[in-house]
């Protein structure tokens, strides 16, 4: 949680607000950096599974044109 602090002005009112800190607790940084770290899994993840995907797809396509010109039956 930020710290919060009001300056007197001269004439002796308060002044605007001053944070100091961080804002968030160590418990809430630590939340957040796990939820993004989940993210950052899941990505990973889902790139893996395009990368197969991909490499499948390219594999397909070299036997199609392997048949195409006879090379495979």
């Amino acid at each position: 949680m930020a710290l919060e602090y009001k300056q007197r002005e001269s004439d002796g009112s308060m002044g605007q607000s001053v944070k100091v800190g961080t804002g968030l607790s160590i418990d809430e940084q630590v939340l957040s950096l796990g939820e993004q770290l989940a993210q950052e899994k899941i990505k990973g993840i889902q790139k893996d599974l395009l990368i197969n995907s991909l490499g499948q797809t390219v594999t397909q396509l070299k036997l199609e044109v392997m048949t195409l010109k006879g090379g495979v039956s």
